[in-house]
């Protein structure tokens, strides 16, 4: 297939349109965890419970992943240089109401907010640098936006850290105030010929189906962690969205212009890019949620340690991820995903081997390992799904992995929350716990180590799924 794709009016334009979209998602794709840390003072701020607070975080990450695929398609119809600027103001304004937010009830609708607008930057952002950059470019354009990713989901915990306890948590929304209306003042003065558009009609009745199915699949998985996989509630929305995504699919093929043409994922590169990326995150994102509950429950590590130990993972993707792109751009992305996967795969099973004497180095050399895979196989595994469509169609495969991504964190945590806990159930009925603390300990590490073989045995799927990718310079291309 060959693509022309329009550049910007100057060369050198590209460079500060990666920097402005990597910003950007840096801050999107931060906001997304950096909230987690400081939870128990927003709930003791607002005097609320913790069933109530859990909603800071999930309103923004439900919000966001609903509306991914219907921003895609809007910015294929509107020009996605507009949509990313609109998306950096509407993050913008909803950091600024999150700040001086006064109750619990305002935090949650302002995070709701700011979420339509990270949505926006999400599934525009990776589009507007593909199309920027040469073909021959794009790997390497795109490492760095995985880097952005990777940095901001991993680092989200460290910075807010370091704001609540040097600030105060208002300023984890500040911050994002004048860095966005800068962001949003170059973009729309400095950068120009990425705002073609084609025309036409949402397809408002797939964007439908899809964003309720989503909603109960995401409503599903959460329901499932705390009231049981077999509850009726959880059932009843997990049936829900089998059923409107049977609606969406229905629908979507009798439609002219659909939302999410389903013949993309009859090109092979495009559908092993979505699947496996999926199962990247699905893979690792536990690490980053669950290891810390090790760090300080088994080896007694404080908050500013924790935080130093989980730093040499977002350390790792920044650097890696840049340069795992360049090489895709020359050898393709094929052994890059499948060597990444599998890397990622003996990470995990090395971190399985972690007790309570395991030093800080064996803890950072297992997490290196872990991230080093994630690393290698991101920026490849983008550049693979956004080459394997149509310029009209970039902001659609942009949606779709980030679809992926955020999909892949919720299973994955969702998975691997119930593993532990029906670990630590069974040390319950043997009346092992009971018999104090290091019982207790002892049955949290039994359940991480179980949730990690499972998530090593995502990861190896993935490779092995990585493997079937076309080969370089193969014919299977969407056109």
């Amino acid at each position: 297939m060959n693509r022309s794709i329009p550049q910007p009016s100057s060369r050198s334009a590209k460079w500060l349109i990666l920097a402005l979209v990597s910003i950007g998602t840096l801050m999107s794709t931060l906001d997304a965890s950096i909230v987690a840390v400081a939870m128990p003072t927003l709930t003791a701020a607002f005097r609320t419970t913790v069933s109530t607070s859990q909603w800071f975080v999930l309103a923004y990450t439900s919000v966001a992943t609903v509306l991914l695929l219907t921003f895609g398609k809007l910015g294929d119809l509107l020009g996605r240089r507009r949509l990313y600027v609109s998306g950096i103001l509407a993050f913008t304004a909803g950091s600024l109401v999150c700040g001086l937010s006064v109750s619990a009830l305002m935090l949650i609708l302002a995070r709701g907010f700011q979420a339509v607008g990270a949505s926006m930057i999400m599934s525009s952002g990776p589009a507007l640098v593909t199309e920027a950059f040469p073909p021959e470019e794009r790997g390497k354009s795109l490492g760095f936006i995985g880097s952005a990713v990777a940095f901001g989901l991993l680092a989200g915990p460290l910075a807010g850290g370091v704001i609540i306890q040097y600030l105060s948590w208002h300023w984890m929304f500040f911050i994002n105030v004048p860095i966005g209306l800068a962001l949003a003042a170059l973009l729309a003065t400095r950068v120009s010929g990425l705002d073609e558009s084609r025309g036409g009609r949402l397809d408002t009745a797939g964007a439908g189906l899809m964003a309720l199915a989503l909603a109960a699949l995401l409503a599903g998985l959460m329901r499932g962690q705390h009231s049981g996989w077999l509850s009726h509630t959880t059932i009843g929305l997990l049936l829900a969205a089998l059923a409107l995504g049977a609606a969406f699919v229905v629908v979507e093929r009798r439609t002219v212009d659909p939302v999410l043409r389903l013949s993309l994922f009859r090109h092979r590169d495009f559908a092993i890019g979505a699947i496996s990326g999926w199962a990247n995150y699905a893979a690792s994102m536990p690490v980053a949620v669950f290891i810390p509950f090790y760090l300080q429950l088994t080896l007694g590590y404080d908050p500013r340690r924790v935080g130093l130990v989980l730093a040499f993972g977002p350390l790792t993707l920044a650097l890696v991820a840049p340069l795992a792109g360049c090489l895709s751009d020359r050898i393709g992305p094929r052994l890059l995903t499948f060597a990444g996967l599998s890397i990622a795969a003996a990470g995990l099973l090395s971190l399985r081997t972690l007790d309570a004497g395991s030093s800080m180095v064996d803890v950072v050399w297992r997490l290196v390992l872990a991230s080093l895979g994630s690393a290698i196989f991101v920026s490849p595994n983008s550049s693979s799904v956004m080459g394997s469509v149509t310029r009209e169609e970039l902001g659609v495969a942009a949606g779709v992995v980030a679809l992926a991504r955020n999909l892949g964190m919720v299973c994955g945590i969702a998975l691997a929350g119930s593993i532990i806990t029906t670990v630590e159930r069974g040390f319950t009925a043997t009346g092992e716990i009971g018999r104090g603390p290091a019982f207790g300990q002892l049955a949290f590490l039994a359940g991480l180590r179980a949730a990690l073989l499972v998530c090593a045995g995502i990861a190896l799927a993935g490779a092995l799924l990585s493997s079937l990718r076309v080969r370089p310079n193969g014919g299977d291309r969407v056109v």
